[in-house]
């Protein structure tokens, strides 16, 4: 048969047999693996963004929902107050410091003047807490002298921790010696106020706190004498 006649084909296409040839261009082949190579890069892309950590979330560790507070001094900005011996009334300081030598059991007076007596109180304590018995009380003596306290606690501390909660200008703190549930409501509202965590607990973080925003003093009489209602400790 004449391989010109209608119908007849020749060839090794894929058409059937004698199916005509159809060659691809040298090209072909690399342009299909370039494009794929795009197509894989393009879907690796949305693939990344979409599950991708939102730069928006807290970093790993961060409290979820954590956000800082704006205008408040970070710790490390704040330093305790030094206190030592001078004829100088020291007010709500030197009296906080006072209460909390008499938790310890120590005679002073809690009238805000660092005496003799409140020099070698702090002396002996340093000395107990292996620190350098300098009488000054600073940024070593402070954290050792504080206690953590919350509702239900009574002692001297409970009036340094009152004494200093009244005297931050946010309205006035009972100073009875007990930590009351007004108490803890007072110490919130202040750790809210300067960027702390509200948990109603004196820690050293809010006595650092507590003993750096004091309000200036009053001229009051009640500074010349002893403010605690509760007896000395015994010797």
């Amino acid at each position: 048969m004449d391989a010109d006649a209608p119908g007849v084909t020749s060839g090794d296409g894929t058409d059937g047999p004698g199916a005509p040839s159809r060659r691809r261009p040298r090209w072909a082949a690399p342009a299909l693996v370039a494009a794929a190579l795009v197509l894989a890069f393009v879907a690796g892309t949305v693939v990344r963004d979409q599950y991708a950590p939102d730069p928006r979330t807290p970093a790993d560790g961060a409290a979820a929902g954590a956000a800082a507070v704006s205008g408040a001094p970070a710790e490390g900005a704040l330093q305790w107050p030094l206190l030592l011996k001078q004829k100088e009334d020291l007010f709500t300081r030197g009296r906080a410091l006072q209460h909390l030598l008499k938790e310890r059991e120590y005679e002073v007076k809690a009238d805000g003047f660092f005496t003799d007596e409140t020099q070698e109180a702090v002396m002996d304590f340093q000395r107990r807490k292996h620190l350098s018995p300098d009488g000054k009380v600073g940024k070593r003596t402070w954290p050792q002298l504080v206690k953590e306290l919350g509702p239900g606690a009574e002692g001297h501390a409970v009036l340094a921790l009152q004494e200093l909660l009244n005297n931050t200008g946010q309205g006035g703190t009972e100073v009875s010696g007990r930590f009351t549930a007004a108490t803890a409501d007072d110490l919130r509202f202040f750790q809210r106020s300067h960027g702390l965590a509200p948990s109603g607990r004196s820690d050293v973080e809010t006595w650092l706190f507590l003993l750096v925003f004091q309000s200036p003093p009053d001229d009051a009489p009640e500074y010349q004498r002893d403010t605690s209602p509760l007896p000395s400790a015994p010797a």
